[in-house]
């Protein structure tokens, strides 16, 4: 029988009570798609400006206290690096299980969402090895997602800035409708701009994580509703 879990990633039973959960600033309107909102399934990452600050570290709910599935996510499995190796460590390290498929949703986040994009080769490795073969077309097609949105921020970063996420301050959170083969993870990180944290511009995403052939892949995205995500997201570990 499928596992439940609460809007924190927790599993419901047993039902941990943890701290107060930091809350994403919405006021500067976090905004965030999956894709032009007449295509909803049309690619993996285009997103729409972001403008909110992070949450403060000094109150935000780790997740630690559940064991039942092991460490919570740090946010930095695979390591530091953003190249498809990084994504396939972190594919082969994360266990069959919720933090699993959120370790591997942020570490597949934290390649795609750069500039410069990726080279031509990690790309292909990443479509090949961590985008499920069930996902539509147009999701396994990273490469014209690029073509189409040179800078994925869609403006919200200057072109000309290079710009990565980081997940020190990121919060995660567990569809509660997710079932121990397929795991619907919402996450938010920061931007990193031009080698600086932003104090203000964070961006969020969701991801759908199937199960497949010992691994966790993406099979597709989804659109968060940020104020459930602000008000339930559980802060990573550790975070890089």
């Amino acid at each position: 029988m499928p596992r439940m879990y609460s809007a924190t990633g927790r599993s419901r039973w047993p039902l941990l009570v943890g701290g107060l959960v930091a809350v994403v600033g919405l006021g500067g309107g976090v905004a965030f798609t999956l894709t032009h909102h007449d295509a909803p399934d049309e690619a993996a990452v285009s997103p729409s400006p972001t403008d909110a600050p992070m949450p403060s570290s000094a109150t935000a709910d780790t997740g630690v206290g559940d064991d039942e599935d092991g460490a919570p996510p740090t946010g930095c499995l695979g390591g530091l690096d953003r190249n498809a190796a990084m994504v396939l460590s972190a594919q082969k390290e994360a266990a069959h299980t919720p933090y699993g498929a959120v370790e591997v949703a942020t570490a597949f986040y934290r390649f795609v969402w750069q500039s410069p994009i990726p080279t031509t080769a990690d790309i292909q490795s990443v479509v090949d090895d961590v985008i499920s073969p069930g996902a539509s077309a147009s999701y396994r097609d990273l490469f014209g997602v690029y073509r189409a949105h040179p800078n994925v921020s869609h403006g919200d970063v200057a072109d000309s800035l290079p710009f990565h996420l980081s997940t020190t301050n990121g919060i995660w959170m567990v569809d509660p409708d997710s079932t121990s083969d397929q795991v619907t993870v919402d996450i938010a990180a920061g931007y990193v701009v031009d080698g600086a944290l932003s104090p203000s511009k964070s961006t969020f995403q969701g991801f759908v994580m199937r199960w497949e052939n010992g691994v966790w892949r993406v099979a597709g995205g989804t659109q968060p509703d940020g104020k459930t995500l602000s008000s339930g997201g559980v802060r990573y570990t550790g975070g890089c």
